[in-house]
């Protein structure tokens, strides 16, 4: 794993998640080939304020789609759904 250069230091932080929201997040990171913390800087650093604000708000929230709670739980839909065979690491 590649050490990204940030311009400041990382400080360690707790964070409280569901097992279902960690689980998720592990399956990203293990599938970016990245650390936990390192996929959670990312995602929040390539995701504007506004597009956050208008996803996570408690009236929109309840229509997006819940992935970390689909998988395993739908007959069609596992990480597999994701895997883009075109793509060569």
């Amino acid at each position: 794993m590649k050490f990204q250069d940030y311009g400041e230091m990382k400080k360690g932080r707790h964070l409280s998640l569901t097992d279902t929201a960690f689980n998720h997040l592990n399956n990203i990171a293990h599938e970016a080939r990245l650390s936990k913390s390192e996929t959670l800087e990312r995602l929040i650093r390539t995701t504007p304020v506004w597009e956050g604000n208008a996803t996570l708000s408690e009236g929109a929230f309840s229509l997006v789609e819940d992935y970390a709670a689909l998988i395993g739980k739908s007959p069609n839909f596992s990480m597999d759904t994701f895997i883009d065979e075109s793509f060569t690491a």
